[in-house]
């Protein structure tokens, strides 16, 4: 009964600590926004943190495999490095913030987060 509740005990302290926040935590939203670029759709994308306020989430990277754009994105806030691509030079992402960029193709692309390290604060 004590080994159950000490499991008990760090479980819920792991709990609090992390807030429930994970990497399915990071929404990524985009629309076709009606513009042509150089002839191709342009799409705009968001990428939010959902997590509760006392978490951020950094070093965001998401798979790229494939993307292409022929609309210049600000590298310091998306950056394809081969099959990957940083989120906001790798700083936090606050709670409820969201980073924003356009690209132009001709069809949109799936970005799939794959990696961030979370930071939750204790209150």
């Amino acid at each position: 009964m004590v080994a159950i509740l000490k499991w008990l005990i760090i479980f819920l302290v792991i709990a609090r600590v992390y807030g429930g926040c994970s990497l399915r935590n990071l929404e990524v939203r985009q629309y076709d926004t009606g513009k042509l670029v150089k002839g191709y759709h342009e799409y705009a994308v968001s990428i939010s943190n959902k997590c509760s306020e006392l978490c951020v989430q950094r070093h965001v990277k998401l798979n790229c495999t494939g993307f292409q754009t022929v609309e210049k994105v600000q590298p310091s806030i998306f950056r394809v490095s081969g099959d990957v691509c940083v989120v906001n030079n790798g700083l936090p992402i606050t709670s409820d913030a969201t980073t924003n960029f356009r690209y132009a193709w001709s069809n949109s692309f799936h970005f799939n987060p794959i990696s961030s390290d979370i930071h939750c604060y204790k209150s």
